[in-house]
């Protein structure tokens, strides 16, 4: 016959399994509600077994034999008694509790059951991780999570760490070297940045040296392109226009003062054969910014919005050569300039004195003589 509960072939009309103990005689057969399991595998053991046939582990009834049978139903397995011989030998099997049984003495509909399943290699129950079973059609089991596929080298029985990508590693190292070098370069805690940026700085000067007049900042040129509005759309009358000439003729004349064309000839003079060069191009700056201050009073006279019928029409082209005179004589010194400034330190600065006089020497002074001889009679004078 066939083992019900193993599925083992066993003798036709014995009474009890020799396999898995279990009542096979007619009849329900003797109680026994009282189990035991391996603590490893948690594989459902014999009363007479000393170690789990499953996997070797010692059974729990042979590590105490002080503990009483009831310390089985309140999990503490390890408690089990360990049994004599004597009791071995006059210890009557009981068959296991059926699974109606089982569900007719649950007193909460909603309590979870736990049914052994046997194991066919070895003919003993085996217990599975219990799983929730509701006895209410209205309330849907919940869905089992998913087991986590444990690495071969991994330790089953120790929590899984968490481990950090590399790749996040990665970007996080090389972000804090940036943001370092951002820092480093802004801060700059040692103090080698300033002398990176002044010879970036004298470069430029060198390269561009007629293009050195301060970037304006945003609020100032747009408060520039608000004034050239309002000037454009304002026409002036015979009296506005006569005190506008007559400032603008005297910034004229005080850019031949000799704080001003004296002061940047004498640079010139004394520095366009100066070396090194870090010193000619700090002599230099005074001509170029008198340059940039002629031309901002040529615009402002071209850009005078008057009546077509003004009697100060002579007085603004009186103006306008007058400036123009006084911006060719500075507009040589910088062209001499350019030819000094572009003579790299280490070259015989004598051997070039030639080739840097040569826009003065072309030039003439027409320019200054003209300038001389009509400065005096073109000043405006007020008509009624």
């Amino acid at each position: 016959m066939i083992c019900p509960h193993c599925l083992k072939t066993i003798e036709d009309g014995a009474s009890f399994c020799p396999y898995c103990n279990a009542y096979v005689g007619p009849g329900d057969g003797p109680e026994h509600t009282e189990f035991v399991f391996c603590d490893g595998c948690g594989a459902r053991l014999s009363p007479h077994d000393r170690t789990c046939p499953k996997c070797g582990r010692p059974a729990p009834g042979i590590l105490s034999k002080d503990a009483a049978a009831s310390d089985l139903a309140a999990g503490r397995t390890a408690g089990f008694p360990r049994l004599t011989q004597e009791q071995i030998d006059t210890e009557v099997p009981h068959a296991p509790a059926s699974a109606a049984a089982v569900l007719s003495d649950a007193a909460d509909p909603n309590e979870t059951c736990v049914l052994p399943a046997f194991d066919k290699d070895f003919g003993i129950p085996k217990v599975d991780i219990p799983t929730p079973v509701s006895l209410r059609d209205d309330v849907q089991p919940k869905k089992q999570k998913a087991k986590r596929k444990v690495h071969p080298d991994e330790d089953a029985y120790h929590k899984h760490k968490r481990h950090i990508p590399k790749p996040l590693i990665v970007i996080a190292v090389l972000a804090a070297v940036c943001g370092g070098a951002y820092w480093f370069v802004t801060a700059d805690p040692m103090g080698v940045m300033p002398g990176f940026y002044d010879q970036f700085g004298q470069a430029a000067q060198t390269t561009f040296p007629t293009r050195q007049k301060g970037e304006a900042t945003e609020d100032d040129t747009k408060q520039d392109d608000s004034a050239e509005v309002v000037q454009e759309e304002t026409v002036l009358t015979d009296d506005q226009l006569y005190t506008r000439l007559d400032g603008l003729y005297q910034t004229i004349v005080s850019y031949g003062d000799e704080d001003q064309i004296g002061e940047v000839i004498d640079s010139f003079n004394n520095g366009y054969l100066r070396t090194p060069l870090s010193t000619r191009q700090e002599l230099s700056q005074s001509a170029y910014a008198l340059r940039d201050q002629i031309k901002k009073t040529q615009d402002e006279l071209s850009n005078l919005k008057y009546q077509d019928d003004t009697v100060y029409a002579d007085d603004i082209a009186h103006l306008k050569q007058l400036a123009e005179w006084m911006y060719e004589r500075v507009d040589v010194i910088c062209q001499s300039w350019d030819i000094s400034l572009a003579i790299p330190d280490g070259e015989s600065m004598s051997s070039h004195q030639s080739e840097i006089l040569a826009p003065i020497a072309q030039s003439g002074n027409s320019a200054l003589n003209q300038y001389d001889a009509n400065v005096g009679s073109w000043k405006p004078q007020q008509r009624s």
